[in-house]
C-alpha cells in the first residue's frame, strides 16, 4: 500500500526530490566562500572535501529519513480514522512501520543513485576518499536511523490525543529536530558542549551519525558504537511511545461510522 501510493502521484514525488536539490546547492557555494574566506584547512573536524559531502549526502538523507507519520497519526485520531485499526485484527504501529517501508522504496533507490553519483564527482573534483566500509555501515545506520526518527515522531504524534491543532507544534518541533540532529550542517558547529550533551540525546542518530558514517568521519569503533546506541534508542523509544499509546487510546472518541 506504501509503495503503491507513493508511485500514485508521480509529479509530486519528482518536485520533492528536485527542491532538495537547491539547498545542497546554496550549501556547497557556502561551504566553499567560508573555507576560501578563512583559509583553514579544515573547519569544525572537517576537510573541504568531507563538509561538501557532508552537506550534500545530508539533504538526500534527510528527505529519506523524513517519514511524515505525525501528520497521518494526528488525521487518524481527529478524523476518527483509528477506530477502524481498533475493530479490526491489525496492530496499528506495525501497520505504519510496513507502510512507511513501501513508501520510502522508490525514493530509496533514487537516493542511492544521488549520494553514487555526489561521491563519485567528489573524487574526481575535490579527492574525496571512499572508504568501503563505511558504505556498508552506512545502510545499516541509514535503515536504523529511519527506524529511530519514525518513533520520535510517533511520540510526538500522541500529543494530538490532548490537544486539538497541532500542525503548526509538528512543523515547529521538526525544524528543531532537524537542526539538532545535524540535517542543516554538522553539529559541531555548536562546539564541544552541544557535541558532548548530543551523545545522549536521540536526534544526532537520526542524521549527523549515517552521514559521519559515510564522510569518513568516524574511525571504526565509534562507528560500532554508534550503530548500538541507535539501537538502544530504538528500544527505549518504542516502550515509551508504546506506553503512552495506550494511555491516549483512553482518550480516544470516535462517533458514528
Amino acid at each position: 500500500m506504501g509503495l503503491a501510493h507513493s508511485l500514485e502521484y508521480r509529479f509530486e514525488f519528482l518536485v520533492n526530490l528536485i527542491s532538495t536539490l537547491f539547498p545542497i546547492i546554496i550549501q556547497v557555494f557556502l561551504w566553499f566562500a567560508i573555507f576560501d574566506g578563512t583559509r583553514q584547512v579544515v573547519l569544525y573536524g572537517y576537510a573541504l572535501p568531507q563538509m561538501l559531502a557532508y552537506v550534500a549526502v545530508a539533504g538526500a538523507v534527510g528527505k529519506f529519513v523524513t517519514t511524515g507519520i505525525e501528520h497521518v497519526i494526528n488525521d487518524d485520531i481527529h478524523s476518527g480514522g483509528l477506530a477502524i485499526f481498533l475493530v479490526k485484527p491489525v496492530r496499528y504501529i506495525p501497520f505504519r512501520i510496513f507502510q512507511t517501508i513501501g513508501q520510502k522504496f522508490a525514493s530509496s533507490v533514487i537516493m542511492i543513485m544521488f549520494i553514487g553519483a555526489v561521491l563519485v564527482l567528489l573524487r574526481i573534483k575535490v579527492d574525496f576518499v571512499i572508504v568501503p566500509y563505511g558504505v556498508l555501515l552506512f545502510f545499516v545506520a541509514l535503515a536504523l536511523a529511519t527506524l529511530l526518527n519514525f518513533y520520535i515522531f510517533f511520540l510526538v504524534s500522541t500529543s494530538g490525543f490532548w490537544l486539538t491543532e497541532v500542525v503548526r507544534f509538528f512543523h515547529a518541533l521538526r525544524l528543531i529536530i532537524l537542526v539538532m540532529s545535524g540535517g542543516i550542517f554538522p553539529i559541531t558547529v555548536f562546539g564541544e558542549t552541544y557535541v558532548s550533551v548530543s551523545r545522549f540525546l536521540p536526534f544526532q542518530y537520526t542524521l549527523f551519525f549515517p552521514i559521519s558514517v559515510l564522510t569518513g568521519a568516524l574511525p571504526l569503533s565509534e562507528i560500532l558504537t554508534g550503530i548500538g546506541l541507535q539501537v538502544l534508542w530504538i528500544g527505549v523509544l518504542w516502550f515509551v511511545a508504546g506506553r503512552v499509546w495506550q494511555i491516549g487510546l483512553k482518550r480516544y472518541v470516535a462517533v458514528g461510522g
